[in-house]
């Protein structure tokens, strides 16, 4: 059931809310989130039941596990053990689930030998509900979780807004809202800006996203046959990927956001305009905010960050970033983006220092330009090795981009007219990306600030009516564009 299908908005999502609103009325927090968990764990079962067998065991043994590690955290007596035991618990979950296959087949590659290779089904959302917990263990092991409750675990894990593809919820920001002593606030201006944001992202995967995909599967999937399309079609094909990618995951965040808030519950940024950055430092900051941050917390200061020296903290960039593109698939493409973009970051890195372009805040008029014309070339390369199939269709595509195989500006003639038309549509996007406001910033939420402080979609409908007949018209459409909707990109990883 995806978030963009008639089931979830005609079905699930209006039985889920008026479910949530009728309890608030009649009885307790606890019954609400219950009901909450309930809903959550019902979207979950939709996609495959067996799957609620992997998903409620790790719930049960980390909430345990991460429950005797603050206990011991606040008796000051060792946690190391018990750490290492829940970690390796969860990374031997996604391990087996989803890189048992890939070992199996690269030993068989290179020792010869006949490992059975495991043709495993990846139980949905895995990536994401390990590395939550993971963050849950670790700050247990610190003393940082007291007090937590199951029921409220629970559903800090399950809600089904964040579950499936994200955000990477820290639980210190649900456990504060879930465990108050308060209702979830839920007002006006919260409805209002929740349906926003959902009706933003639903149209950005609907008519943005999917619009890009048949181009973007056409040209990979022909150099997967063995073809070899020009210059003019790959750069073509690696452009819509770029832009598929960016309105799948930035439609997803904002569908996410938006429905925390019809619940009352707020959820971080984790896209914000990534094509703006100026560097891939900043790009990070801006795409997968949540994804960063984790790896970033949790692996990069883990090995040690930048206090061991430069040449240390070039290397724990790499790894870093080797791991993160190893944790989106499983398969050596995943790796050479991993590392692609951990040797960008090292060298942005070693740049800043040499020449302290950080200390003057960046460049600015031309020189801004230029840096975001460069981040973003190196990122668009980056997503062909993302999208490939393999290193060697990889390998080609990019080298007819850099012109290895000669500069021919020529088009199919056979679809010359289905290009063009897909060349404005590029265009016109890729203007979207650069230099339109993200939907945060045209609705005014931010999850730090009250709903009372923000310019809420419902102060902008009591004022211009024509921004509510905007939206409603916007999400008809929208609505009736969604015969052939497509899963989202990041419910793969």
């Amino acid at each position: 059931m995806l978030f963009s299908s008639y089931e979830f908005i005609f079905v699930f999502l209006p039985a889920a809310v008026a479910g949530y609103f009728g309890l608030r009325l009649f009885a307790s927090k606890t019954v609400t989130l219950l009901w909450l968990i309930g809903a959550s764990l019902t979207f979950y079962a939709v996609w495959d039941p067996w799957n609620l067998l992997v998903l409620l065991s790790s719930i049960g043994f980390n909430f345990t596990c991460g429950t005797y590690l603050a206990k011991r955290a606040r008796a000051k007596k060792p946690t190391g053990i018990l750490l290492a035991v829940g970690i390796a618990f969860n990374l031997a979950l996604i391990g087996y689930f989803k890189y048992a296959g890939f070992f199996a087949t690269n030993v068989n590659a290179a020792l010869g030998t006949d490992i059975p290779v495991l043709n495993l089904v990846l139980p949905l959302a895995i990536s994401f509900f390990t590395f939550q917990e993971i963050a849950y263990l670790v700050d247990s092991s610190r003393g940082e979780t007291y007090g937590y409750r199951f029921k409220d675990y629970v559903l800090m894990v399950v809600f089904f807004p964040h579950l499936i593809a994200g955000p990477i919820v820290n639980h210190r920001i649900l456990m504060r809202q879930f465990m108050s002593k308060a209702r979830l606030r839920v007002t006006a201006p919260t409805l209002a800006l929740g349906i926003g944001l959902f009706v933003f992202g639903l149209a950005k995967k609907v008519l943005f996203a999917d619009g890009m995909a048949p181009q973007a599967n056409l040209v990979f999937d022909a150099v997967a046959r063995g073809a070899s399309p020009g210059f003019a079609d790959t750069w073509i094909g690696a452009l819509a990927y770029t832009l598929q990618l960016y309105f799948d995951f930035s439609g997803y965040s904002d569908m996410a956001i938006g429905l925390g808030l019809l619940f009352g519950v707020r959820l971080p940024l984790n896209f914000n305009s990534p094509y703006k950055a100026t560097n891939i430092i900043d790009f990070w900051r801006r795409w997968h905010m949540s994804l960063s941050a984790f790896l970033r917390d949790y692996l990069y200061f883990a090995l040690g960050g930048n206090h061991r020296g430069e040449v240390r903290r070039y290397a724990n960039l790499l790894l870093t970033m080797l791991l993160g593109g190893l944790w989106h698939g499983a398969g050596w493409t995943f790796v050479c983006w991993g590392a692609f973009h951990g040797l960008g970051l090292a060298i942005c890195h070693f740049w800043i220092r040499l020449f302290g372009a950080g200390k003057r805040g960046g460049p600015s008029g031309a020189g801004t330009i230029l840096a975001r014309a460069l981040t973003l070339i190196f990122v668009i390369f980056g997503w062909v090795m993302f999208r490939a199939d393999s290193i060697g269709s990889a390998s080609k595509m990019m080298g007819t981009m850099i012109g290895l195989h000669g500069v021919d500006l020529s088009i199919n003639s056979e679809r010359q007219l289905t290009a063009l038309l897909m060349l404005a549509s590029i265009a016109t996007l890729m203007a979207v990306a650069l230099f339109a406001p993200n939907s945060q910033q045209w609705l005014g939420y931010d999850p730090q600030r009250p709903v009372e402080e923000e310019r809420s979609w419902n102060t902008r409908l009591a004022a211009y009516p024509l921004h509510g007949a905007a939206l409603g018209c916007l999400l008809v459409f929208t609505l009736t564009q969604m015969s052939a909707v497509q899963s989202f990109l990041y419910f793969q990883f």
